[in-house]
């Protein structure tokens, strides 16, 4: 692990964006980025690598940003969600989407929209209800019948 004490730019090749890296270590090199301004800046504590051409990539580890479209952060912080709490939250959104879908095509209003959610919502956990038609269409300002 190294300091960046100084990013330099130094010009372009193709669509990237050359600059010099020198650390606290007396270490330097030339990276690449897609931006002029990289993921890293100087002071950040970071791991790294050099090629025999001089060529510095950077292996500093993921913080939350954006994407890095690849340009050698690893991701070292991944979200904590369980498995089982990520597929509840899908199908809530599939029963919202398609509550809201249905109710575009019947006029419904808000109400009706977040009951249907709820109900499509107990069918995909599989836990339908046992209530009567009347019992169920209750919430709901109009029967779709």
């Amino acid at each position: 692990m190294a300091k960046i004490v100084s990013i330099t730019p130094k010009g372009q090749w193709q669509d990237l964006f050359k600059l010099e890296l020198r650390f606290d270590n007396g270490d330097f090199g030339t990276a690449f980025a897609k931006s002029p301004t990289p993921s890293y800046a100087v002071g950040d504590e970071v791991d790294y690598t050099k090629n025999e051409k001089g060529t510095i990539k950077i292996n500093k580890p993921f913080t939350g940003g954006g994407f890095s479209g690849g340009s050698g952060v690893s991701f070292a912080h991944t979200s904590r969600v369980s498995g089982d709490e990520r597929a509840a939250s899908i199908i809530r959104q599939v029963a919202l989407k398609a509550a809201v879908e249905y109710a575009c095509a019947a006029g419904h209003d808000v109400n009706t929209i977040l009951a249907n959610a709820a109900t499509f919502n107990e069918w995909m956990n599989g836990n339908q209800s046992t209530a009567t038609h009347q019992e169920h269409f209750a919430s709901r300002n109009e029967s779709p019948f």
